[in-house]
């Protein structure tokens, strides 16, 4: 109210002093602020869901129960009986294919018969039948699509604008800020 009033004052006392030829010039201290932004609605005329591909990773564990026998002798030696029953193995294996099926045949024979005659001691000096729940960790991966944010276009003043927001606006009518500002280079200090 005192500024308007000592404004008011200054005016009449510039308009009286016109007509008798003498001029005052103002010198301010502060710098006078000039609002220059101000709010206003605007139309929403176009909402686009923008879309995005993303890699979806869950953890998951699959389990599955493995059994094993523990016999009291000592695991890596070859008995007598698993030898022998290796060579009768080896033996049967030789009598099937011709050339080098034959050598394999062998081999494969011998093997087994030492296989089974090792289940055989096992059961045979007491082997204790264990099972255990062994569990691995997979990370399978997929790809899945979806809207990441949206792309709003809107007029105010006839003219485009659009930017872009995670929240998509609830009705078609938007509210704007306004910045209004000289775009000479000389004008210095408004604000």
């Amino acid at each position: 109210m005192k500024n308007k009033l000592v404004i008011s004052l200054l005016c009449l006392l510039m308009s009286h002093s016109a007509f008798a030829g003498i001029t005052f010039e103002f010198v301010t201290k502060e710098p006078v602020k000039v609002m220059n932004e101000f709010f206003d609605h605007a139309r929403v005329l176009l909402i686009e869901k923008v879309y995005s591909d993303y890699v979806i990773r869950e953890s998951s564990q699959e389990c599955y129960i493995t059994e094993y026998r523990e016999s009291s002798t000592p695991s890596g030696e070859l008995s007598t009986n698993a030898f022998l029953s290796g060579v009768v193995g080896g033996m049967i294996g030789n009598q099937m294919g011709d050339g080098d099926g034959k050598k394999a045949l062998t081999l494969i024979g011998f093997l087994m018969g030492v296989k089974a005659a090792q289940n055989q001691e096992a059961q045979a000096n007491g082997a204790t039948l264990y099972s255990r729940e062994m569990c691995e960790q997979r990370y399978p991966q997929s790809m899945a699509s979806g809207a990441m944010f949206y792309r709003i276009t809107y007029v105010y003043q006839d003219q485009l604008f659009s930017y872009i927001s995670k929240a998509k606006p609830y009705t078609d009518i938007i509210k704007v800020r306004v910045n209004v500002a000289p775009i000479d280079d000389y004008i210095v200090g408004i604000n």
